[in-house]
């Protein structure tokens, strides 16, 4: 039985769909941890600072409580809510197979210490008891591996090993989003905001690393409005001032992240004029078609797989039209609207798909990047530097999707660039290749300023897997090279990509 399970960094309101798409089977618990696993506070998330959720000086501290954990009074003591069946999964040693990749099995408060892995790829972890990390206040951090095949800490997120379990949502609190979704970052100060003296509230956001510009946040009475274009973990600063001319502050994390797959392309805008233009393309899962700059029944890209062309006559066709989800589905209009994460796209694309009725296709591309402003920080601008991105919200289990980058275009620009590629799997960092993953001794992936009209990297093959009955679906990514010894990435060129897909793909996760 497939299991659709979503990471904890998703949008709270995509968790129910009313298909059951999106509901995580039978996994949570409830009550307090028999052994929650030892260790601190978590380290910072995303770019580095990712601050603990609810954490506050001045003012009334966060209430005390068990979000609804336990019952009160003469029921003190008693589990109001569903045991969780699985029970604690707490056990002597580490696991690393699929299934446990990324949970503290030993609840030691260390995650995978003992398992290997490919530089460059990543993982949701969690700390302490695997059963808590889909309760309430709790969230799944991020493990990156590292040039030497060994994972890194389990950075960001709140975890078992704090007592997520028992934090009161009543104060600060993490907020969670879709990427392109407007967010308003009252909500996530709850009660702690309710003394602050009218016109003295401020917010400030940390984007995580790599997302250059960070959005400002807008809006007016109060500015509390923020629009993440790039999916990961951002750190929310609160603050406000009271009554008695003292000040009060609050940290809280916001989430952000999309159902299925979603790639994003990123790459320097500020290094003159006005930059060059890399493009995102993914190949039909186990198709051995080559690709097509311009665009393919088996290869979408900016020409065939945007809300113009998916719209009218679309070539793109690689899923059923009659499927439901947790299925793949070419097309999907989920009854309730912000479930239809294609209607948040900036630039005009939302509306465009919202005018459809149609819901939203997989896969599409949202925005196709040629240029932009890097000095502008209103992500609602046309000329905002959004990455190029594209998403299949329901991926097929066990099929190979290619991911490449075209160096389109250098605009005449005499400088190198280097392509980002962040590979995200139902919320969740699968991969960050470009900076990390390739070569020995590791340096980034670089397009020089020749490159530009010939040059194409084949980035990664990712496919999804059964998480089973206690998990969550999760995915597989590899980083393709020309030489593995030494990991050198599979830079070659157009002409030799329409000719060929690339090498053949592994046997099925």
């Amino acid at each position: 039985m497939r299991h659709l399970g979503v990471s904890s960094a998703l949008l709270a309101v995509l968790g129910a769909a009313t298909s059951g798409a999106f509901v995580a089977v039978g996994c949570n618990a409830s009550g307090l941890p028999q052994d929650p696993g030892a260790g601190g506070a978590a380290a910072s998330g995303g770019g580095g600072d990712g601050g603990e959720a609810g954490a506050a000086s001045g003012g009334a501290p966060p209430e005390p409580g068990f979000g609804g954990t336990f019952s009160s009074g003469d029921d003190a003591g008693v589990v109001d809510a569903a045991v969780n069946p699985c029970g604690t999964q707490c056990g002597p040693e580490e696991l690393c197979d699929l299934n446990h990749l990324g949970l503290d099995d030993d609840c030691d408060g260390q995650v995978d210490e003992t398992c290997s892995c490919v530089a460059g790829q990543a993982h949701a972890c969690f700390m302490g008891d695997p059963s808590y990390r889909l309760v309430e206040g709790c969230f799944s951090g991020t493990e990156l591996c590292n040039e030497v095949g060994v994972w890194g800490p389990c950075l960001g997120g709140r975890h078992a090993t704090e007592a997520c379990f028992s934090e009161s949502p009543a104060g600060c609190h993490a907020l969670q989003a879709p990427p392109f979704a407007d967010v308003n970052l009252k909500e996530g100060t709850g009660t702690f905001s309710a003394d602050a003296e009218p016109g003295s509230e401020t917010w400030t956001v940390v984007c995580p690393a790599g997302i250059e510009p960070c959005p400002a946040v807008s809006g007016a009475d109060p500015a509390d409005n923020y629009k993440p274009l790039q999916s990961g973990e951002y750190k929310v600063v609160y603050t406000k001032r009271l009554a008695d001319g003292t000040t009060g502050s609050c940290e809280y994390a916001l989430y952000v992240g999309a159902p299925g797959l979603r790639v994003e392309l990123e790459w320097e805008h500020d290094l003159g004029g006005e930059g060059v233009d890399l493009d995102l393309h993914l190949h039909q899962p186990d198709d051995m078609q080559p690709w097509r700059v311009g665009g393919s029944p088996s290869d979408c890209g900016y020409n065939n797989c945007t809300v113009e062309t998916l719209g009218s006559e679309p070539e793109i066709r690689w899923f059923s039209d009659t499927a439901s989800p947790p299925e793949p589905v070419s097309w999907f209009l989920d009854p309730v609207e912000a479930r239809n994460t294609c209607y948040h796209a900036p630039r005009g694309a939302g509306q465009a798909w919202r005018d459809l009725g149609r819901g939203c296709h997989n896969p599409r591309l949202d925005i196709d990047n040629i240029t932009c402003d890097p000095d502008v920080t209103d992500p609602n601008s046309d000329d905002f530097c959004a990455p190029e991105n594209i998403n299949v919200d329901y991926p097929p289990l066990g099929q190979w999707m290619r991911i490449g980058v075209h160096y389109y275009s250098s605009h005449g620009r005499r400088y190198a660039v280097h392509p980002r590629v962040k590979i995200f799997c139902h919320g969740a960092l699968g991969a960050d290749l470009g900076p990390t993953g390739f070569h020995d001794p590791e340096a980034p992936v670089t397009f020089s300023s020749s490159d530009g009209s010939t040059r194409y990297w084949l980035v990664a093959d990712v496919a999804f897997v059964d998480g089973g009955e206690c998990g969550e679906d999760t995915c597989v990514v590899r980083p393709l090279y020309e030489d593995e010894t030494v990991k050198t990435p599979l830079l070659t060129t157009r002409s030799s990509v329409e000719s060929s897909v690339g090498p053949g793909y592994p046997p099925p996760p």
